[in-house]
């Protein structure tokens, strides 16, 4: 609430033309808290993120590239895969605007995944063995909380009302990037923590047990999502008895031939839940064909499992911090359509059969 001395200084400044102080910002438009959300220095409101007040503005995407013609031809309604160079901040921006041409009416609202990487907070410059620059990861604290937030509130705003979000961090910032998700997205909208296992990255003497995970987050805009059926390979063959519907039980009951004896189901792949074991030690890296020396580059089995949980082909899938391009050339594979953005110069992973225009 304004004092009268207050509410007299305003109407004075008002009446002589001037402008207001940044200071009465929060108390002329106050911020209805939640239940619980996460206080930190730098916290800017969702408002002022969209009206730009952050100094941080959409650009016009400059076409690079082009791949077309018969061996890249573009989809049937004119789209083309994208690469964008550039701030992802500026680029979200661009979408949330929806006024560059290129991109016009046809990414926003639109995306029905999106899964990001972003950097986790080890103060680190990451580059190739080369020396060739990936990417700087120097934010610590409240700044990198709020680093990843403002891109949150972006990627929820070009979200399809049906898209989903995975967030994929490590322990050091994932509990407070969980509450910021809750904030974001809604807590009812949270659909899974994914423990992404990698078991044959050994760590030497450590005081503790070894850090031999990642965490995932995965989140929807609204209640209406995709959520498919992911098979894995089973570790060794299983057999078991067939199961059919009983009419007269009304429940599954165990199948039988002729001679009453049980029928048995040979299974070689399971259901997919939320621990995921998959390898990515350093020798992996140096022999699988699918790695380009990407410092930080996941392996496509894992962008594989989320694509094919929370899309379908011919949908949208983004990813923001692109880093060694995995995500476009798995998405690629899976029929989806992708637009990327990255800001390190570090190459992209090649895709032999991108339909794609690099920005």
């Amino acid at each position: 609430m304004l004092s009268k001395a207050e509410k007299d200084f305003l109407i004075d400044l008002l009446e002589k033309g001037q402008s207001i102080p940044e200071d009465f910002r929060h108390k002329l438009f106050p911020v209805e808290h939640k239940e619980y959300e996460l206080a930190y220095a730098g916290k800017m409101r969702r408002e002022d993120l969209l009206a730009d007040d952050d100094g941080s503005f959409p650009v016009p995407l400059q076409v690079e590239k082009i791949f077309n013609g018969a061996e890249h031809p573009a989809y049937d309604d004119g789209w083309k895969n994208m690469i964008v160079f550039g701030d992802n901040l500026q680029f979200l921006k661009t979408i949330y605007k929806n006024e560059d041409p290129l991109i016009k009416d046809t990414v926003k609202g639109k995306v029905k995944l999106v899964y990001i990487d972003p950097p986790f907070a080890t103060s680190d410059d990451f580059q190739s063995k080369e020396g060739a620059k990936a990417y700087t990861d120097k934010k610590k604290g409240s700044e990198f909380i709020e680093y990843i937030r403002r891109r949150l509130i972006l990627i929820r705003e070009v979200l399809s009302d049906d898209g989903c979000i995975f967030v994929h961090l490590d322990w050091k910032k994932a509990h407070y990037i969980k509450v910021i998700l809750d904030e974001v997205f809604g807590e009812a909208y949270f659909v899974n923590e994914i423990i992404w296992h990698y078991p044959d990255n050994f760590q030497g003497n450590v005081n503790g047990f070894a850090n031999n995970h990642n965490v995932i987050f995965w989140y929807s805009k609204s209640g209406h999502y995709t959520a498919n059926k992911v098979l894995i390979p089973l570790a060794k063959r299983t057999m078991r008895d067939k199961r059919v519907w009983s009419s007269e039980e009304k429940k599954l009951v165990s199948a039988r031939d002729e001679n009453g004896k049980l029928i048995y189901e040979e299974f070689t792949e399971k259901k997919a839940d939320d621990v995921w074991d998959i390898g990515q030690s350093s020798t992996t890296k140096r022999t699988s064909t699918e790695f380009i020396d990407y410092p930080t580059q996941k392996p496509e089995e894992l962008i594989r499992r989320i694509i094919l949980a929370a899309s379908s082909e011919g949908d949208i899938v983004m990813d923001c911090f692109a880093g060694s391009g995995t995500t476009a050339a798995v998405a690629e594979k899976l029929g989806r359509r992708w637009i990327l953005c990255d800001i390190g110069k570090h190459p992209k992973k090649e895709c032999s059969n991108y339909k794609n225009q690099n920005h």
